[in-house]
């Protein structure tokens, strides 16, 4: 399993969630491998399909700088930083990292996107109408899961 750390992209502010976790575990890289090939096979049929969406809640919403302002002894943003990326925009956290309660943002209409490249995550932050990205997992990070 990897925990896998994105900045996410907002067309507005992002609402108090800067960044999604995501657990790639073996089980999420093997559904999102045969949800590709599910749309692989749809592409057949109508070649203007892009990619689809599924209900989804793997990706975990949270803002480091709440922690700042309420003075954390540890730095989150400063150790966000330091993580290694692993692909693209996804950085991976150590095994014992996890985001406090009162880190975490209120999402709602939260959701998958499958390409035929990988994946991404989208989440409309509680009470507002704007919808929080994640980056992409490539498919070879799924299929990396999956082998593990």
């Amino acid at each position: 399993m990897m925990r896998l750390i994105s900045m996410v992209t907002a067309a507005d502010d992002a609402f108090g969630c800067d960044y999604a976790l995501v657990e790639l575990t073996p089980d999420l890289g093997r559904l999102a491998l045969r949800r590709i090939a599910m749309l692989r096979d749809q592409k057949r049929t109508d070649a203007d399909l892009c990619e689809t969406y599924f209900w989804d809640y793997h990706a975990e919403y949270f803002s480091p700088w709440i922690a700042e302002a309420k003075e954390c002894d540890e730095s989150l943003a400063e150790m966000l930083d330091g993580l290694p990326t692993v692909a693209e925009d996804w950085m991976e956290a150590p095994a014992e990292f996890s985001i406090p309660d009162s880190l975490r943002a209120r999402m709602e209409c939260c959701q998958i996107i499958v390409r035929e490249s990988g994946i991404a995550f989208v989440a409309i932050p509680k009470h507002t109408s704007s919808y929080v990205t994640t980056a992409e997992i490539p498919l070879m990070l799924l299929e990396a899961a999956t082998a593990a």
